[in-house]
């Protein structure tokens, strides 16, 4: 006989294994079940039905929805389809199997509920230690909306589409009025609609759909002209159109804020808007509301008592002498930015360094032109000196600038400083090559930029600007490469932040599994050797 191990897939069992035995200690399914264990459910019950027929368990929905962004299966349907195949997921649901229409309106119906479960996982890694808060950097990534560029529109594309519908509407009627007669000749007069043949069927049916179409033109038109808007997207009528790279589509700028620590992300959002200057102030007030939940204040550790009175002194020296370093891409940086990054909430908790996009190419020029080198050192506009008693500045030839205009550029001043004896400048042609002399631009907020260079010139400035690439650009490229979710596949701004935030969850879940993987421990043992207990009961 033959020496093979017994084998038979039909045997029964006295006493069956818990699912989860199949799969390995270490396994991504374990840690995603026992996290969801970790976190505030009540906002979930809250939302349950007490009559009819009992609901799914949160807890059982929240698990596949986390692991299914984790494993690539970002739709309803292909998440039903695993809860009859894969092992993982019919541990996480207990064996139970909702349908893709029930699982489709969880996430629909609880898309704020699960943005706030992002910062109670956040939460766990900062319990685990794999976020430090020493060192954040800001980034953003456009995304493809679930939408195509040929149904986005301005107004008068709208209005040419709307009245070819509108020819063809009436093109098809005066056919469907000729077949009318010609039917009545041949069936009688009698006969319903029903019993047409297939074919004048099937024209109806299209000029129905030609009138939604016309319908969605109609409402999108009156939309584009109350939002200011220039363009709308008639499928997702909130996606805009964004730059990436060599494309342009319509689709939002994911942003993250990341932990350099084990790039865990730690707050997110989702906006339409197509440059990023607006979304710096908003991302730190985002950030200072995450690290309230995951590092609260001294006086909120001493109301739940849950230090002792050492752990206390320690943390409030590190409170003391401890500023968060920011680093942020050049597209953050603009005067009101900088003026905001004074105010006091700002300037006690971070320490930026953000450079505006002249000093970054100057820096580190990449792909661009060498400017004349006697413009960038003798003639530079950093060697111009202002005075201020007389509003001028006067350039390395001792010659005036005078005040001429100013202009808005960001939502900031720009003043505009001209001087008007350039031509008989013998060092002319080496400083400009405008016909009208040599003009500077200064923004209102220039100490403030000057001040900004003069911080990332340095050593130490240098050193954690360079480190930002490293922290925030691979969670991105993790997204988009390894889980492959490279587009939206909800509609709507609202649903699409919902999306992302569970995208995000799925990226710091698959780090917190590689973290206890390597510790050797499960999620639960991992908190228990960091002395750290649940916060939430979801008895």
């Amino acid at each position: 006989m033959s020496n093979v191990r017994p084998y038979n897939n039909k045997e029964l069992l006295l006493f069956p294994p818990s699912v989860g035995d199949y799969l390995p200690k270490d396994d991504l399914a374990h840690v995603v079940d026992e996290a969801v264990e970790q976190i505030d459910l009540t906002p979930y019950y809250r939302k349950l039905s007490s009559v009819g027929n009992p609901s799914y368990d949160p807890a059982l929905e929240i698990k596949v929805w986390f692991y299914g962004y984790c494993v690539e299966a970002y739709s309803s349907r292909k998440i039903e389809d695993k809860l009859h195949r894969d092992i993982s997921f019919i541990y996480l649901a207990g064996m139970q199997k909702p349908d893709f229409r029930t699982i489709s309106d969880f996430r629909k119906n609880n898309l704020n509920e699960l943005r706030n479960s992002f910062v109670d996982i956040v939460q766990i890694c900062h319990r685990l230690g794999m976020t430090k808060l020493g060192h954040i950097a800001l980034d953003s990534k456009v995304m493809k909306a679930n939408a195509s560029a040929s149904n986005t529109y301005d107004e008068k594309e709208i209005i040419k589409e709307r009245q070819e519908i509108e020819k063809e509407i009436e093109k098809y009627l005066q056919k469907a009025n000729q077949t009318d007669e010609q039917e009545d000749k041949l069936y009688g007069p009698d006969k319903c609609g029903n019993e047409l043949p297939e074919d004048i069927r099937k024209k109806e049916d299209r000029i129905k759909k030609i009138k939604r179409i016309a319908e969605q033109l109609s409402q999108a038109q009156e939309k584009l002209k109350t939002s200011g808007k220039k363009k709308i997207n008639t499928t997702d009528e909130d996606a805009q159109f964004q730059k990436d790279k060599t494309r342009i589509i319509p689709g939002y700028r994911g942003q993250a804020v990341v932990d350099s620590t084990e790039q865990i992300i730690i707050a997110t959002d989702v906006t339409n808007e197509q440059s990023d200057y607006a979304q710096l102030i908003p991302m730190l007030d985002k950030t200072l509301e995450n690290i309230d939940k995951i590092d609260p204040p001294m006086e909120k550790l001493k109301e739940q008592n849950n230090i002792s009175n050492d752990k206390q002194d320690n943390k409030e020296q590190d409170n003391e002498k401890r500023k968060i370093n920011l680093t942020g891409d050049a597209g953050y940086n603009n005067g009101n930015n900088l003026a905001e990054l004074e105010k006091k909430k700002y300037k006690e908790k971070f320490e930026a360094y953000i450079p505006d996009s002249i000093y970054k190419n100057n820096t580190y020029p990449i792909n661009r032109k060498e400017d004349n080198p006697q413009k960038k050192t003798f003639f530079d506009k950093s060697k111009f000196i202002y005075h201020k008693d007389i509003d001028k500045f006067e350039c390395p030839n001792k010659k005036l600038l005078d005040y001429v205009s100013n202009f808005k550029q960001d939502g900031h001043l720009v003043f505009c400083y001209q001087c008007d004896s350039c031509k008989s400048c013998p060092l002319f042609s080496k400083c400009t090559t405008s016909e009208t002399g040599r003009t500077i631009h200064v923004s209102e907020h220039q100490p403030l930029i000057d001040k900004m260079r003069q911080k990332l010139s340095t050593k130490e400035g240098k050193k954690i600007y360079g480190k930002r690439k490293t922290i925030v650009e691979p969670v991105f490229g993790n997204m988009s490469h390894n889980l492959g979710f490279r587009e939206f596949l909800l509609r709507g701004i609202e649903k699409v932040k919902g999306e992302f935030s569970l995208m995000c969850n799925a990226h710091n879940l698959r780090k917190m599994a590689r973290f206890t993987r390597e510790m050797g421990l499960t999620l639960k043992e991992a908190l228990v050797m960091s002395e750290l207990m649940p916060v939430y009961s979801n008895s």
